[in-house]
């Protein structure tokens, strides 16, 4: 039986298997990337009897063409001046080259003259390792560049085709005429959408839909979040059509990459899922997640610890210590195996598993709440003095829970109220942008924007003018660290949480997943007495699929080895 490896995960789903010589290879899952963002945006159902002025639409679509090209200029002109940014703080000077001495200069002074030359001979040698030092430089400066450039570039994205163009500005107006049923069409909820349409976009098209116009539909970022939730049956049956879309595209994308068919799957789980029903909610989501796969059309699923598919991708030539730590920092959830490596058999042996339902998702709504909400009402109050209520500006950015997003849907009559007491109303009437828009998706997407982008700069600006005209945050990297001190502080002591279960200290820590790269966490890590060996870095990206495609292989080959993999974290 083929198997595929599937990380099904919070951000970003990535799927591999070996090929004919045993090699992991990763999917392609859209277009050339090997990257499926787990998101989705099912479309408001449209209603019926609609009829729209042909040539008013011709001029629409003429005019949103215009504003595209115009805001894509405005992008393209940031971009560029980020990579100016870019250039002055990371490109490399070239050493100055020594110049020779001139013996017209020296005319009856050949002492001097054979100084000077002995000393430009030095200067050349001085030259030639600064040549090499700064060729080796200018190379990695390169591929930094690069790489910077791709990524930002992608955020840019496209400039939207004439016909996408046409098909919002046509449910645009249809939202403008429908004004008898408009109330019905905007109390719409996420579910009644998911009823009325079968389908739904997931990946970048369901990025580009709700960038396009958020009104015309729900986004959701990571299924995978709701899947351990205290959700009814109804709900759940939803849940697993999306999951089963998702796996199904995964499934044909890797068939036809490899030119035959994938009967079985491992999927990568956290330790424990996200949500606050523990064990039953850890059993709720493989339920779901193992029917979601039968109707993608797997025969078999079995699912795979991540943690622990990431150990499977430690290097033969790195040096094996007795007790080691993995923690994989995902979207969702933050997970720790605790290891040890038995010399005889060249393995490692799982002794502990934990996992705490912390991740990057969470990093991001602490980026938006500390640096963004102060300009929407945090910390506010109104005429009287007093604080104004957080918890309808905490529940706009809590896009994982759903109660959360229900309220804050409506939450208009609550909001209008709040206007009319504030002491800075333009504060509020963002916030009611936000709710009236559908921005907060847009509003977390900025805030990874900003965590990736402090990665690379030292100041970063985030373009909030979709909320307000020319409405900018400018964050110092300096201020960073303070401003995910929470949950930099919570995976610290998940991790320092996992050391205490065992009872003995780990000589190295493996890090992996999005926020594994954080040099702030790996520096609070370095601070912690608990954690006095190496701290090393798998692949942040990939290390846990790479290892479920060990697993997925070892599965196919029915090999030995597969024992060894069960007894590591593999269950049905």
């Amino acid at each position: 039986m083929n198997y595929l490896g599937l990380d099904f995960g919070t951000s970003n789903c990535v799927a591999c298997a070996p090929s004919v010589d045993g090699e992991i290879v990763f999917i392609p899952l859209e277009e050339e990337s090997t990257l499926l963002p787990t998101v989705l945006f099912v479309n408001r159902a449209v209603i019926a009897g609609v009829e729209i002025n042909e040539i008013e639409l011709d001029d629409r679509v003429k005019t949103a063409m215009d504003e595209n090209r115009r805001e894509q200029s405005k992008k393209l002109a940031s971009l560029q001046e980020e990579l100016k940014n870019f250039d002055d703080r990371y490109k490399p000077k070239p050493p100055n080259k020594p110049i020779k001495p001139d013996p017209q200069h020296y005319l009856e002074r050949s002492e001097l003259y054979k100084e000077a030359i002995s000393k430009f001979k030095q200067e050349e040698l001085v030259y030639a390792q600064d040549s090499e030092l700064y060729s080796v430089r200018l190379k990695d400066y390169v591929n930094q560049r690069e790489n910077y450039e791709n990524q930002r570039s992608k955020e840019v994205g496209k400039l939207s085709s004439e016909q996408t163009v046409k098909r919002y500005v046509r449910i645009a107006m249809q939202r403008e005429i429908l004004e008898d049923v408009n109330k019905q069409y905007l109390e719409q909820t996420f579910f009644d959408a998911l009823t009325k349409n079968s389908e739904f976009l997931f990946g970048l098209n369901a990025i580009n839909a709700y960038a396009e116009d958020p009104l015309s539909g729900f986004y959701l970022r990571s299924p995978k979040s709701f899947l351990g939730a205290d959700i009814g049956k109804d709900h759940q049956e939803f849940f697993i059509n999306i999951v089963s879309k998702i796996i199904s595209h995964i499934k044909r994308k890797a068939e036809i990459y490899f030119k035959k068919e994938f009967e079985g799957v491992v999927i990568g789980r956290p330790v424990n899922y996200h949500g606050s029903r523990g064990e039953i909610g850890n059993q709720q989501a493989l339920s779901l997640m193992r029917e979601a796969s039968k109707r993608a059309g797997f025969k078999e699923t079995k699912f795979f610890l991540e943690p622990v598919a990431a150990t499977l991708t430690i290097k033969e030539s790195d040096s094996h210590t007795d007790n080691t730590l993995i923690v994989d920092i995902g979207g969702g959830t933050t997970d720790c195996s605790f290891l040890k490596y038995i010399s005889n058999s060249k393995e490692y042996q799982v002794i502990s598993n934990s996992g705490s339902r912390v991740g990057g998702t969470d990093f991001d709504e602490t980026l938006a709440w500390n640096v963004f909400m102060t300009y929407f009402g945090k910390d506010a109050l109104d005429i009287q003095g007093l604080p104004i209520p957080s918890s309808i500006i905490r529940d706009s950015i809590a896009t994982r829970d759903l109660q959360a997003q229900l309220r804050f849907a409506k939450s208009k009559y609550e909001l209008n109220k709040i206007l009319k007491i504030a002491q800075e109303p333009k504060k509020i009437h963002r916030l009611i942008s936000l709710q009236e828009n559908l921005y907060q998706h847009k509003l977390l997407i900025e805030a990874e924007r900003l965590k990736i982008g402090l990665s690379q700069l030292n100041v970063f600006k985030n373009n909030l003018s979709f909320v307000e005209n020319d409405l900018s945050v400018e964050t110092h990297e300096s201020e960073f660290a303070d401003k995910l001190r929470n949950p930099i502080e919570s995976v610290v002591r998940i991790v320092e949480e996992a050391v205490v279960k065992v009872g003995e200290l780990p000589q190295t820590i493996y890090l992996t997943g999005g926020m594994s790269r954080s040099t702030h966490l790996i520096k609070e890590l370095k601070k912690n007495n608990n954690f006095s060996g190496s701290i090393r870095q798998l692949d942040s990206l990939s290390a846990v699929s790479q290892g479920l495609g060990i697993v997925a292989k070892a599965l196919g080959d029915n090999s030995n080895m597969t024992k060894k993999y069960i007894e590591m974290g593999l269950s049905e």
